[in-house]
């Protein structure tokens, strides 16, 4: 009676009978209540899933987005780190300046800075002449005009101002008023032959720089310049060195043996020329064979010692061609203190190689004390020994027999000191004479600009060529700047001693 009691259901005031309250047909049989539950709890977890699937789609978003963001750093290091690895290789180029760049140098109106001028001039030379400096006319009358140009320079360890008068001549001949200059008197200049001379080798023989060279010529010897005045010292020295350059460029195609060798500059390479007479330095962006031959032409008549860098093979004619036994000697001692520990037969065969061109150099070495007949029979026992260890077979491992396959390679090239005994076994030379533009370049570290890598290129071949031919450098610098300088020494400088021929 209890349950039907709760199947009644009150309306309008009138108990009606429902007796679908745990039953229902229209639900296949299935509890309302439960039914009812289940939907509200369906209702909510739908609501819940679908917030859930807002944020999880929201957070997708961001994470494409920053994927895309990273594709495009990844895309952008990549070409970065591609044109880093190929700038050592490539030529550099200055970036254009924009108009928002500040303009270097004082502001407008700023006034200018002059070098005061002596208050007393140590000396006094009348500067006369007896031809016309334009045509070389005798015909020449004097002038009453004359005017003075002062300049001060070292002279002993001390610095003096001299005090030049130059008489003016007229010329029937080229209708017009000359004049000369003194002796080591650089036109319109304020500063002399001598101090130019001696900042440059303090530059670029003792390496020292532009600051300090101010600080050595103010303290040693009184003279005050500033930085930017040495800087063109240089320039100038350089353009009135370039035609002796420029003959000694020439001069290199008729030595009779040359070592060549080069070095990294910054972006470029230095290249130097030399031997016994001469040391030519060259900075160029190419390390390739286009710089041999433009300075040794396509075929050199001579015998050509360096390395074993593939700039001096097929495209490099020569007479006779030499490699340097010392690094050959480098490779094979890298070999046997680091890569055959298991290797007994290629460390026999280095051990024999080693031996081998030990005794070579030791048989020129002892080319003077020899007779011929002595030297020439322990030159074809070394020949031999070397066309037998040259064509053993293979080696097991392959450092040791690219050594093998250089022997073979080279054949012709290795032991041409013994055939013209005057030709050094090494390329020693080279190495030692552009050791000292290396230290430079540690100090300097290079030159950036076109004018101040051939400042280098010329002003070391000048001072470097007058210390092997025996000269003092710094006379044959004043020499090339100063006016009406002796002709004797330019001469002596220029003339090629050529070393012994092969």
């Amino acid at each position: 009676m209890g349950q039907e009691r709760q199947n009644y259901i009150i309306r309008h005031g009138k108990r009606l009978y429902y007796p679908f309250k745990n039953f229902c047909i229209f639900l296949n049989g299935e509890d309302p209540t439960r039914i009812l539950t289940e939907r509200d709890y369906l209702s909510k977890r739908v609501d819940e899933l679908e917030f859930a699937m807002d944020i999880v789609n929201h957070q997708a978003l961001k994470l494409h987005e920053r994927i895309k963001e990273l594709e495009d750093t990844n895309s952008q290091l990549k070409t970065e780190l591609s044109d880093a690895l190929k700038d050592p290789f490539t030529k550099y180029k200055r970036k254009e300046t924009t108009e928002t760049t500040k303009k270097l140098g004082a502001p407008a109106g700023h006034p200018g800075w002059f070098r005061r001028k002596p208050a007393q001039a140590d000396k006094t030379i009348d500067v006369y002449l007896d031809v016309c400096p334009e045509c070389g006319s005798e015909d020449i009358s004097p002038c009453n005009h004359t005017t003075e140009h002062i300049q001060e320079d070292i002279e002993d360890g001390k610095l003096a101002s001299t005090c030049f008068i130059h008489c003016y001549y007229w010329c029937p001949d080229c209708g017009k008023v000359v004049h000369g200059w003194g002796v080591n008197e650089i036109p319109n200049a304020f500063i002399g032959p001598d101090a130019r001379a001696k900042a440059a080798f303090l530059r670029y023989e003792i390496k020292v720089s532009y600051d300090d060279i101010q600080r050595a010529l103010q303290y040693l010897c009184g003279l005050i310049v500033v930085p930017g005045s040495i800087v063109g010292f240089d320039n100038k020295l350089a353009e009135k060195a370039t035609p002796a350059y420029e003959d000694l460029k020439q001069s290199l195609q008729e030595t009779p043996f040359i070592h060549v060798d080069e070095t990294g500059w910054k972006r470029d390479w230095l290249w130097i020329f030399t031997n016994p007479d001469i040391a030519f330095f060259h900075i160029d962006e190419s390390r390739g064979s286009k710089v041999v031959i433009d300075h040794l032409g396509e075929f050199y008549n001579g015998v050509l010692i360096t390395d074993f860098w593939s700039a001096y093979r097929s495209k490099v004619g020569a007479f006779a061609k030499q490699k340097c036994l010392t690094h050959l000697l480098r490779d094979i001692k890298a070999l046997l203190d680091k890569e055959l520990p298991d290797h007994p037969e290629d460390e026999e065969f280095l051990l024999t190689l080693k031996q081998l061109l030990k005794d070579a150099i030791f048989l020129h070495n002892m080319h003077p004390a020899l007779s011929n007949e002595e030297y020439q029979s322990a030159k074809k026992d070394i020949l031999k020994r070397f066309n037998k260890l040259r064509s053993r077979s293979e080696l097991k491992h392959h450092k040791t027999d690219n050594i093998r396959k250089r022997l073979i390679t080279f054949k012709d090239e290795l032991f041409v000191f013994l055939k013209y005994p005057a030709i050094p076994p090494t390329n020693n030379p080279a190495e030692q004479g552009i050791r000292n533009a290396v230290l430079f370049r540690k100090i300097s570290f290079g030159n950036m600009t076109e004018q101040g890598k051939r400042n280098v290129s010329i002003i070391m071949t000048i001072i470097r060529t007058a210390k092997q031919r025996a000269l003092d450098p710094i006379k044959v610098l004043i020499a090339i700047m100063g006016n009406n300088a002796s002709s004797t020494l330019l001469e002596r400088f220029l003339r090629q001693a050529m070393p012994e021929a092969p």
